[in-house]
């Protein structure tokens, strides 16, 4: 018996300490915890004080890497998906970096916008993975669904900042300054998701106003069914396991 478990250990493959698929396995569930601390700081901490920081785009940039680490080494091993990151993430990176020379032009802080869109449809799709895989609904799968709520704010956010780009002016109420765009727009976009708008930034434009329609929609289905229901499930496991403790 001793010698068969040696040999079934000897010929059970080793897994790398960095090999995805190991973090995966132990602590997938923990990078949903990582992936929502991360976003909720840029959302609520970096965003806000974008217009008073002289190294806004180097921080955002930070946390955005510190999103795409994380969902390509815990949250999905897949290689698709890491592929799709990183691509995703390097992209609107190097357009960044090249905004600030004089090489840019219109064409790439268009490309720079629709790459943190495709980085964040990305990141939601890696997420979605991950909190609605076969298993038990714990806390942290229903952090995972409060992560795709919040990215409904940020790709908003993004579509919005391109629309104002494409159809300018498309909001009145907006900051003149090009660097304080987003920011402004991801409060809008906040503001409409969770129907908390102080009307100050308003849309004009026919097709932004139907997309702020559409994320006002969302904003309040959302909560009330999907991650109601999930909330249900937790709870419902938890009970279970408690009754069982008790008759024990």
């Amino acid at each position: 018996m001793v010698a068969s478990s040696k040999r079934s250990s000897e010929m059970r493959p080793k897994r790398h300490f960095l090999d995805p698929r190991r973090w995966h396995a132990e602590e997938g569930d923990a990078g949903l915890m990582i992936i929502l601390i991360l976003q909720a700081s840029v959302m609520f901490i970096v965003a806000p004080l974008a217009g008073a920081s002289p190294f806004r785009t180097d921080v955002l940039e930070l946390f955005r890497f510190g999103v795409a680490a994380t969902a390509i080494l815990i949250v999905n091993p897949s290689r698709l998906i890491a592929v799709s990151v990183g691509v995703t993430f390097v992209v609107p990176l190097l357009c960044a970096a090249l905004l600030g020379t004089a090489q840019a032009t219109q064409a790439t802080h268009l490309i720079n916008i629709c790459g943190a869109i495709a980085f964040e449809l990305t990141v939601c799709w890696t997420v979605a993975r991950a909190a609605f895989d076969p298993g038990r609904i714990n806390l942290h799968r229903i952090m995972g669904a409060v992560i795709l709520y919040l990215y409904v704010g940020l790709i908003f956010a993004s579509l919005y900042h391109l629309a104002e780009d494409v159809w300018r002016p498309a909001f009145s109420g907006l900051s003149t300054a090009r660097s304080d765009t987003w920011s402004d727009l991801l409060y809008f976009s906040l503001g409409t998701l969770t129907s908390a708008g102080c009307g100050d930034i308003l849309p004009v434009h026919p097709f932004v106003r139907g997309l702020s329609n559409l994320e006002a929609v969302i904003g309040q289905l959302y909560p009330a069914t999907f991650l109601a229901r999930l909330v249900t499930l937790e709870g419902a496991v938890t009970e279970r396991r408690s009754r069982r403790r008790r008759e024990e």
